[in-house]
């Protein structure tokens, strides 16, 4: 299964600022807990180092990625496996908090997400 979440975007590093170096914060050591439209659930983990990974529900892993704040979005590019259109998911750049929600689309369709306490 692909679940081409591409959180967030090689090269974009080096344009990361003090301002937006901590987008994710109020997510690290949570769970946001992403629904697509035919109904498929998953897992999205964002770290601290910038790193991302996405599981199944039932813990199962289907990818890893990293993910950068630029130009006033906050971006995962999936790099295992590889992406297989290669472009990243971008969300806004703003503090993320636990009840937050917020909805994209990726290569296997659009999705809706909150982040949880908790992994």
């Amino acid at each position: 299964m692909r679940i081409g979440m591409t959180l967030i975007a090689a090269g974009l590093a080096s344009a990361i600022t003090p301002a937006v170096a901590d987008t994710w914060d109020g997510a690290y050591g949570g769970t946001i807990v992403s629904t697509y439209a035919d109904g498929r659930v998953v897992d999205v983990f964002v770290n601290a180092d910038h790193s991302y990974s996405i599981t199944k529900a039932d813990g199962t892993p289907i990818l890893k990625g990293t993910w950068a704040d630029a130009n006033g979005q906050s971006c995962f590019s999936q790099t295992d496996p590889p992406a297989p259109n290669g472009k990243p998911v971008c969300f806004p750049v703003k503090e993320y908090h636990v009840g937050d929600t917020l909805s994209g689309a990726d290569p296997s369709g659009s999705f809706t997400s909150v982040i949880k306490a908790g992994r």
